[in-house]
């Protein structure tokens, strides 16, 4: 049901939105849809009674009562009818009780880019004809226009997440349509087989070391030595409030953007001179990843790492305040997309197989150190992980293990 603008601004001071009478009397009644979607106010007779002259004073009232319903959905009328996708979504990304509020605001943003998604292509259809055909139909349709399995699941799995909201607040066409997600299979991206090798990281590192990035090379070389991931080494930007602390930056505005209010982000995660011993023996961080059930730092050794000690030195004699990897470029720390487009560009320039990414430079780290024999428990701690079975997904290298096997057998 779509509202006059005169609910919000009082633009037509006779709108009167679920008036009723009855003989000589007035009523406002919510709409059936919303009773049946759970509201529990059914009707309240409004003040006076017909001819008397109160015909203003009966309209406004029925405006409060309406959007008092409304704002009982939490739903943005400007823009979603109750009972839409578009109206769960936006209900899901602001409720303050959502369970998106409990994730890490990197993940978060991931998820708000799925989102998008969804609302832009289902955002006007209503919940209650989303059945198991349109959903069949819907994956098909991504696989038409050549999404790969990884997309399509990572969007039904958001899809999925919204539904079950739905349910959670007992809005009834969406606890249907959880039911029916959960009992659809789609189909996971295959586990990724490509690891980079010591020489592929080397080469990479030298590249970047003759083109004058060595704050880029210093990074990698990190990440390689500690298997950390990237963002616990360049840190990223985030979301925040123009005043928070710290290093805050306005966010670059792209070409759809112009003319909203302005973003501000914030730098986190990231390795600090701080975190550093003064003589660069160790440095001690916590894994942003894991910081809610592992929030104590883990101390990385460097006594033995003699080419990053030397490398830190230098890095070292431009200030030891603040993030220790920036980009040479602005002086700044990197973001996620400008670290993986130095990789991406050294990797091309080197000849490189295409599929290799930074994001696999631990995955290498891991799997080295496996086909090394290093003990799975021990393996699970260099990997910062909480269980062995998740250190096993970045640890690949399944043929060497297989040959390792047959040799073995045998002897």
């Amino acid at each position: 049901m779509a509202y006059k603008e005169a609910l919000w601004d009082g633009s037509d001071p006779s709108y009167a939105p679920g008036a009723a009478r009855s003989g000589r009397w007035l009523y406002w009644k919510p709409p059936a849809k919303y009773k049946k979607m759970g509201y529990t106010k059914t009707s309240e007779r409004l003040p006076g009674e017909l001819g008397d002259g109160r015909d203003l004073d009966r309209a406004r009232r029925c405006r409060e009562l309406t959007r008092e319903m409304l704002a009982f959905f939490g739903v943005n009328i400007d823009t979603y009818d109750v009972g839409t996708w578009g109206w769960l979504v936006d209900r899901y990304i602001n409720d303050k009780h959502s369970p998106i509020r409990d994730v890490k605001a990197n993940t978060r943003e991931g998820y708000l880019w799925v989102l998008q998604r969804w609302t832009a292509a289902i955002g006007t259809v209503s919940i209650a004809q989303t059945d198991y055909v349109m959903i069949c139909e819907l994956r098909d349709g991504m696989k038409a226009k050549g999404r790969n399995e990884a997309y399509i699941s990572r969007m039904f799995d958001r899809l999925r997440a919204v539904a079950k909201y739905g349910k959670l607040i007992k809005h009834a066409p969406a606890r249907e349509v959880s039911e029916i997600l959960s009992d659809m299979r789609f189909q996971s991206a295959p586990r990724r087989s490509v690891t980079p090798t010591r020489e592929q990281i080397r080469a990479i590192i030298e590249e970047a070391d003759a083109r004058g990035l060595e704050s880029f090379a210093t990074g990698l070389m990190i990440q390689w030595v500690f298997c950390l991931r990237s963002v616990d080494v360049r840190g990223q930007w985030l979301e925040c409030d123009p005043n928070a602390g710290g290093i805050v930056r306005k966010r670059e505005r792209s070409r759809q953007n112009r003319g909203k209010p302005e973003v501000y982000e914030r730098w986190q995660d990231g390795l600090t001179w701080d975190m550093v011993d003064e003589e660069l023996t160790y440095f001690e961080k916590v894994i942003s990843k894991t910081a809610k059930a592992m929030p104590d730092p883990i101390r990385f050794d460097m006594t033995d790492a003699a080419e990053l000690r030397q490398r830190l030195t230098a890095l070292a004699a431009r200030g030891r305040i603040g993030p220790v990897i920036r980009s040479e470029k602005t002086g700044m720390p990197y973001t996620r997309y400008g670290w993986s487009q130095v990789f991406r560009r050294l990797r091309d320039s080197l000849g490189l197989p295409k599929e290799l990414t930074v994001m696999d430079t631990r995955a290498g780290a891991l799997t080295e150190a496996k086909n090394m024999g290093v003990a799975p428990f021990d393996l699970r701690d260099a990997g910062q992980h909480l269980e062995v079975s998740t250190t096993d997904r970045y640890a690949r290298g399944r043929n060497e293990a297989i040959a390792k096997v047959v040799k073995l057998r045998n002897l």
